[in-house]
């Protein structure tokens, strides 16, 4: 053990800070899913896993590259800090709140709504059939449908809307937030049933993943705390589904793991995370006579929101950027992702590294303090997807991507028409209180008028004659 760590002091160290954020979430009874317990977790244990360097491409980071990785952290987790530490100055509860059922929100039409967001998942599967002939799981050679080479038009885009759709089913399955029975069961029902129809149409790592990570998270929020153990293997489990998928889109070379070595096995699931890692770092260390991509200016920063206008692959086909593959610092053949800090580096620079994660971090923790209230469907469906975003930066930036944009605008649309505008009860004794203020200011106008009257009769020939 202690040779081990002797040969690996990076990874032993990153590995400790991974245990740190468990730990203190099981022993502490904190919650794991706060933006900088995750930021670190996701972060750290991931380069931990690259440094074992099982692959000739995982090399030692240059200076630069720790500046910028350690840099960043500290950056998000400070702006994180900063929140906390002001929320406690000022009062404001940090502390998560239980979730309240949802009698003010629209259950029926978020449920049929989301019937709707299904409704473009089939569209999606309906060109996946017409193009296959048959979902992909069932056809003859699966791998050879799910390759880069496969045109499936515009279809993808709303294949791309089975996680949003499973979300939206998600939040509805849980008795401490949605009162209706009926509408729970439904949901459940179709959480399941899109899942199996999502994998079965195009097996596919990230729609997998999204739908299983959204659900530990709900759980988490919406059922009760999750137990690291139970996250720990969440994380076995979730490699075992990669090492399976790899093996169903031949991925090793075989028609079955049986005969491979686990070392090789266990080696494809490797370089899909230490890509990310050496891509950075071979990205941002170009040689000083070669460069390996142009900066964007920060234009391609904002081009995830512009995506389906075409726009943005003209001006990245013109200027001669790189797509969404990376193509530019792609080291290894096949593996073209690079860490979330790369594509922020290509758009801002050096100051964008460590100002990108301090904006964040500040934002996502001030968004976190919401649910320290009783939190509305909105809430929590947003705050879903950001987190889980986060604790996916080591391998994409996600908000480069339109669809994930279409997601937030179809979450913001349900959410608001489902709400239910309605009187609260606190609201009775203040108008009451009112009509009496308004009543008894009538009455001193009145009483008022009758000692102007009085005054004026006093002051009056008739009056003085009365008075004789």
């Amino acid at each position: 053990m202690f040779s081990w760590i002797v040969d690996n002091p990076v990874s032993s160290v990153l590995f400790l800070i991974s245990f740190f954020c468990l730990a203190q979430a099981w022993l502490l009874k904190k919650d794991f899913f706060s933006p900088v317990n995750v930021y670190c977790f996701t972060q750290s244990i991931t380069l931990a896993v690259a440094y074992l360097k099982l692959d000739y491409a995982m090399t030692d980071f240059k200076p630069r590259t720790w500046l910028f990785w350690i840099g960043a952290m500290v950056c998000f987790c400070g702006g994180g800090l900063l929140v906390r530490l002001v929320a406690k100055s000022k009062g404001i509860p940090v502390k998560l709140h239980p979730p309240v059922l949802q009698y003010g929100y629209n259950w029926k039409l978020h449920v049929l709504l989301s019937f709707g967001v299904l409704f473009l998942f089939l569209i999606g599967v309906f060109g996946i059939i017409l193009t296959a002939g048959n979902l992909v799981l069932l056809t003859d050679d699966p791998a050879s449908w799910m390759t880069k080479d496969t045109d499936y038009g515009y279809f993808p885009i709303f294949m791309g809307c089975g996680p949003l759709c499973i979300l939206l089913f998600e939040v509805a399955s849980f008795s401490k937030f949605n009162p209706v029975r009926s509408l729970r069961n439904i949901s459940r029902i179709m959480v399941f049933l899109v899942i199996v129809l999502s994998f079965m149409a195009y097996p596919n790592r990230g729609s997998l993943f999204f739908s299983l990570g959204f659900l530990v998270i709900l759980y988490n929020y919406l059922h009760k705390r999750i137990s690291s153990l139970w996250l720990m293997l969440c994380f076995v489990l979730a490699i075992v589904a990669f090492v399976a998928i790899g093996n169903l889109r031949n991925q090793y070379g075989t028609s079955s793991v049986e005969s491979v070595a686990m070392q090789k096995v266990m080696l494809l699931p490797y370089k899909y995370v230490a890509n990310n890692y050496w891509n950075f770092d071979y990205a941002i260390n170009p040689p000083s006579d070669k460069e390996y991509h142009p900066h964007t200016y920060g234009m391609d920063f904002f081009f995830g929101t512009l995506e389906y206008t075409g726009a943005p692959g003209a001006i990245r086909k013109s200027m001669r950027w790189d797509g969404l593959f990376d193509e530019s610092i792609e080291k290894v053949k096949g593996f073209n992702t690079a860490n979330y800090l790369w594509e922020v580096y290509k758009d801002l620079y050096a100051p964008g590294v460590f100002l990108f994660p301090l904006l964040i971090g500040i934002a996502l923790s001030l968004f976190y303090l919401k649910l320290s209230k009783p939190f509305s469907p909105r809430v929590i469906l947003f705050y879903t997807v950001f987190i889980y975003f986060v604790g996916w930066w080591f391998f994409t930036p996600g908000y480069k991507q339109g669809i994930y944009w279409a997601w937030s605008v179809m979450m913001f649309a349900i959410s608001t028409a489902c709400m239910k505008y309605l009187p609260l009860p606190a609201n009775a004794p203040i108008l009451d209180k009112v009509d009496s203020e308004e009543e008894g200011q009538e009455e001193v106008s009145a009483q008022g008028q009758e000692g102007d009257g009085a005054r004026l009769a006093e002051s009056s020939p008739d009056g003085a004659n009365a008075n004789v």
